[in-house]
């Protein structure tokens, strides 16, 4: 995975070759499973790519305002603390764009293994699961949900591994969508002393159901998401720009309070 972020990085910074392209792509070898030749497949795999002056492949993020780009806020539950021996419970998404959800996502996902940790943590219980849809059937439906979209999360690298991996077990092409963590772009946009989802509902006053149950999580993130933007320098004009800006260094703007308290 490492391999293609760098090079969908590269990506992002400038118009690439689109025989050098695909050449590094062919050396990545998260794909080794899966042989990508063409910008279609790459679209298919949520990777938003477009040919440019028929030489060179481009990213529609880097040229796109981010008012105008779809993001999905998602959020997983799984039934062990212990993630090599994990498998997703619940998934929870929501898609949002020029600050306004447009659309949501919600599956719980049949086990027959939930210890009593995660219960006492998320309040789905084994009952709640046994009629559920499988693992890989939720995962082909998250799949169509997601599309092309950026991908965000609250600690993203979690999640975006996870449901890899998960896409891996069942031998599903990838996906290669581009990424946005929530907790990296609220350190840089909203004053809190910790960057936790629980804290920054309580800063923020994002009353928007269970804590550590999919859904809730989701929108909340995408809350904290929406207030973030609210925040950004005047130089943040991309969706390419806004995925820079939330893995810089750059230091904390003073954000517009106060926020919000509603539903």
């Amino acid at each position: 995975m490492r391999q293609f972020e760098q090079l969908a990085d590269k990506l992002a910074k400038k118009d690439l070759n689109i025989d050098y392209f695909f050449h590094m792509l062919s050396k990545c070898e998260y794909l080794d499973d899966f042989e990508i030749t063409s910008i279609d497949e790459l679209n298919s795999l949520g990777f938003d790519a477009a040919e440019k002056n028929g030489k060179n492949i481009t990213l529609r993020t880097r040229e796109r305002r981010w008012q105008e780009q779809r993001f999905c806020v998602v959020d997983i539950e799984t039934n062990n603390l212990l993630l090599n021996e994990a498998k997703v419970i619940e998934i929870g998404a929501v898609i949002l764009e020029n600050g306004a959800i447009l659309d949501e996502f919600h599956s719980l996902i049949f086990t027959d293994f939930l210890p009593e940790v995660i219960v006492n943590l998320t309040g789905i219980t084994t009952d709640m699961l046994k009629n559920a849809p499988s693992e890989a059937e939720t995962l082909e439906k998250f799949r169509l949900f997601l599309s092309n979209s950026v991908f965000v999360a609250h600690n993203v690298d979690f999640d975006y591994a996870f449901l890899s991996d998960a896409f891996r077990k069942y031998h599903f092409a990838p996906f290669l969508n581009r990424k946005l963590c929530t907790i990296k772009l609220a350190r840089k946009t909203i004053k809190s002393t910790k960057y936790g989802l629980g804290t920054l509902r309580e800063v923020l006053g994002i009353n928007e159901g269970v804590h550590h149950r999919a859904l809730s999580d989701a929108k909340s993130a995408a809350k904290i998401f929406i207030q973030a933007c609210k925040n950004l320098p005047k130089w943040v004009v991309t969706t390419e720009n806004l995925i820079e800006f939330s893995k810089s260094n750059k230091t904390f703007l003073e954000p517009q309070l106060p926020f919000m308290n509603e539903e």
